[in-house]
Order: structure tokens, then sequence, then C-alpha cells
């Protein structure tokens, strides 16, 4: 299984701009020392339903990381699989070689 960099590559500038997305919001939705307490019940519903949008999106997000660096381990161990492989063939390569150089001086 080969490492899907192009896929990676790509889905970089989205990342970025989800990730900046979600500091502006957090930047520009901190709350004053004044706001802290709503006034009005409708004001604490307001922000109990906008806390709880949030972290659905944080789970989303958590989602994503998670099946993005599963298949990133997966490629991993794949690529580990092709590597003692290769290093098995470059072994018997090696053996054949020296075989070979031996056959021929003789």
């Amino acid at each position: 299984m080969a490492v899907p960099w192009m896929q990676i590559v790509r889905l970089v500038p989205s990342i970025l701009e989800v990730s900046r997305e979600l500091l502006n919001r957090t930047k520009t939705s901190a709350p004053s020392a004044d706001s802290n307490a709503p006034s009005t019940p409708a004001d604490l519903a307001a922000r109990v339903t906008a806390l709880e949008e949030n972290e659905r999106r944080q789970a989303e997000l958590v989602n994503q990381m998670a099946e993005q660096i599963a298949t990133l381990a997966r490629a991993a161990a794949a690529l580990h699989r092709q590597l003692a492989w290769l290093k098995l063939g470059l072994g018997v390569a090696i053996i054949l070689a020296l075989a070979a150089v031996g056959v021929a001086l003789r």
C-alpha cells in the first residue's frame, strides 16, 4: 500500500484553513469580564447551544484526524513490510553476487 502523498498534500491547505478559522473564532468569541454571566435564560440557552455545536465540530475534527492517522499508520505498516522484503532481496542479491565473484575468480 503506497502512501497517498498527493492526497495528503491536497488536504493540507484545507486543514490549515479550518485551523485558522477555529483559532480566529476562538479569539473573537473570547468572553469579556462583563459577559461571563448570562442575563436571561434565553442567553444561557443560546450559549449552551453554541457550546454544543462547538463540541460537535470538535468531535468531527477529532474523528477526521483519527481516520487520517489510521490511514497513515496502515501505510507505514505496508512500507515497513516492503522494506523488510527489500532487505531480504538485497541480502540474497549480495550473496549471489559474492558467489558469482568467487566462481569467476577460480
